[in-house]
């Protein structure tokens, strides 16, 4: 069976994706489609003209729009297809009617939340952090959740605003990752806020297996896949690490007065 994941996640090159839509949006994978949910008389009819119309692929995805405004099939290929322009103008229009989420039926709700998700990776890849991080924390109050991947895009925007009281928050209110620990240490140490980088540092040595070897990586079994993993981890932030000039010494003294 296939699903709005299989759409997205299939869609490997986006110079191709017209040719890519074509292929996907057939009878053929129509009669494969499937939702977690119960759809209504116009949430069928727009997923149905994405897969059986005969029209070019962008008029499918603006004449399903027009039938159903929050078909998520269709918005997906109205955002890679479209000028960033008029795909912004869109986004916008979705998110001033945040008021009537709370009236959308399940399967309209699952498709703002996944319009919303899009609007957040527009915005990074604009590198506009700030309205990244709005519409972020908007997913995240309207799921009454914050997912891993909520998590670490908030890190990763904290990181580079150098928003050490947020992340730090951030921090307090969900479980981080090892990538994410590390953002926060450099971002504390940034801020000169040693007694939490402490604090943090501790808590990714109980937390994240093999990090108290961060500052003494040769020492790890890289033919052990987990402490492999936890290798590959400081080395794809090892630029960021090195933002903080004395970053591995200041481990290691940590280390000390912790174990005093």
């Amino acid at each position: 069976m296939l699903r709005y994941v299989n759409l997205v996640r299939g869609l490997k090159n986006q110079e191709d994706a017209e040719t890519y839509f074509l292929q996907f949006f057939t009878d053929k994978n129509y009669k494969e489609y499937e939702t977690e949910y119960s759809l209504n008389k116009d949430q069928k009819k727009a997923i149905k003209t994405m897969f059986t119309s005969k029209k070019e692929i962008l008029k499918r995805a603006d004449a399903a729009l027009n039938i159903e405004p929050l078909c998520i099939e269709a918005f997906f290929v109205y955002f890679i297809l479209t000028e960033d322009i008029f795909v912004n103008y869109r986004f916008k229009n979705y998110f001033n009617q945040i008021n009537e989420y709370g009236d959308l039926d399940e399967y309209d709700k699952y498709c703002f939340i996944k319009i919303l998700d899009l609007y957040v990776e527009f915005l990074l890849d604009l590198h506009n952090f700030s309205g990244a991080i709005k519409v972020q924390k908007m997913i995240n109050r309207l799921t009454n959740n914050v997912s891993r991947v909520g998590v670490s895009r908030l890190a990763m925007m904290y990181s580079i605003l150098e928003d050490s009281d947020e992340f730090y928050r951030l921090y307090l209110d969900n479980e981080l990752d090892g990538h994410d620990y590390l953002l926060l240490l450099i971002t504390l140490l940034k801020n000169d806020e040693e007694l939490k980088a402490k604090e943090v540092l501790k808590d990714m040595f109980e937390n994240i297996e093999y990090s108290s070897y961060i500052d003494h990586l040769w020492d790890l079994d890289l033919n052990d896949p987990k402490q492999k993993e936890y290798y590959d981890i400081v080395e794809e932030n090892f630029d960021d690490l090195s933002s903080v000039p004395d970053f591995f010494a200041w481990v290691n003294l940590a280390k000390e007065d912790n174990e005093e």
